[in-house]
């Protein structure tokens, strides 16, 4: 019965470390400090959208894996792309400090690019910058505190995902879930 009380202590020590990881990387993750990413890096962005873009097929490509439109599951033969432009990818990930790569969303078309995320599973939450031809909506001043409680939705209101205007068809999103 003694080593179940370490193993639980521990346990509850670990995931209070994780936890504790989360909520420093969201404190220094500012509205600002994605805004001075974004343009420093803002070429590289820009091109990271159009290679997504090009590559049409895939909807997620990470440093370390893809998702196609039709094959999400890992590892898999056909990655969707060639090494040479994985590497172009993983480059650019490494200068712009997007480390989980980039999504692709419908509805309106947009490429995301987390830049902070935490959390454990079932729950976490993602801040990045996103681009959109289309306009995005809800538009919050800031992002550097909670959203107001009436646009969380889902079965247990605990999803919102919510937007910044940066310039352009550009923005900084907050999401959690």
């Amino acid at each position: 019965m003694n080593i179940r009380l370490k193993i639980m202590a521990v346990g509850l020590a670990l995931v209070a470390a994780v936890l504790a990881l989360a909520a420093a990387n969201w404190r220094t993750t500012s509205d600002e400090a994605v805004r001075a990413r974004f343009f420093a890096h803002r070429a590289d962005f820009e091109r990271l959208v159009a290679m997504a873009n090009e590559d049409n097929h895939l909807i997620r490509i990470a440093p370390d894996f893809t998702w196609l439109d039709d094959d999400s599951s890992w590892p898999r033969k056909d990655v969707g792309i060639s090494v040479l432009r994985w590497n172009d990818y993983r480059q650019l990930f490494q200068r712009v400090g997007a480390k989980d790569g980039v999504l692709k969303g419908t509805s309106p078309t947009r490429v995301i690019f987390p830049i902070a995320s935490g959390g454990l599973v079932p729950t976490g939450f993602a801040k990045g910058l996103v681009y959109s031809q289309a306009p995005l909506s809800p538009v919050l001043k800031s992002l550097d505190k909670r959203p107001p409680d009436e646009l969380f939705d889902g079965p247990d209101h605990n999803h919102v995902l919510v937007y910044k205007p940066v310039e352009g068809h550009w923005y900084i999103y907050y999401e959690q879930w």
